[in-house]
């Protein structure tokens, strides 16, 4: 029977973190779908369609994954495609402490769901979308925190965006 893993975010924008993160979950099972997930507590950079298109880009040399938009709860998501486990990065101790709580909740909304915890590689640890926003909003390098082939799309979009 195939793993089927889930691993969703805002990916506001991708970052080099979540490169890696989604290259090691697919090394790990049969099917990844890499979920971009509308979080209504947080108000979108990028347009939905835009950060799918960013995540295609990344994900085109990793044959199992595939990036889909999901506008809806995440149990449900995972309920949808059968997923055997959900995968989330974690940075920090305290990152861990907020997503345990979640992992609970979405179990009660799905029973099985399962999740697996990859910690983020040291050198990525402190790069997070919302950093890349303000350095990019501000005009600066982001070529160091996102995907190679992103960089020139989010400089792009926030040159037009103002």
């Amino acid at each position: 029977m195939p793993k089927v893993w889930v691993f969703p975010g805002s990916f506001d924008p991708v970052t080099r973190g979540h490169e890696d993160l989604i290259r090691r979950a697919a090394a790990l099972c049969d099917q990844l779908y890499v979920a971009v997930l509308i979080n209504p507590d947080k108000h979108g950079f990028l347009p939905l369609k835009k950060r799918v298109e960013l995540l295609q880009t990344v994900c085109a040399d990793v044959p199992n994954a595939i990036v889909e938009a999901h506008n809806g709860l995440l149990a449900d998501y995972a309920r949808l495609k059968a997923a055997d486990a959900v995968v989330r990065g974690v940075r920090s101790p305290a990152e861990m402490e907020n997503e345990l709580p979640w992992a609970s909740f979405n179990r009660m909304l799905y029973d099985r769901f399962e999740v697996v915890y990859l910690p983020a590689r040291p050198e990525l640890r402190d790069v997070s979308s919302s950093m890349v926003r303000q350095l990019a909003a501000f005009g600066g390098d982001i070529t160091p925190f996102v995907p190679e082939r992103c960089a020139d799309l989010v400089k792009n979009y926030m040159a037009h965006r103002v």
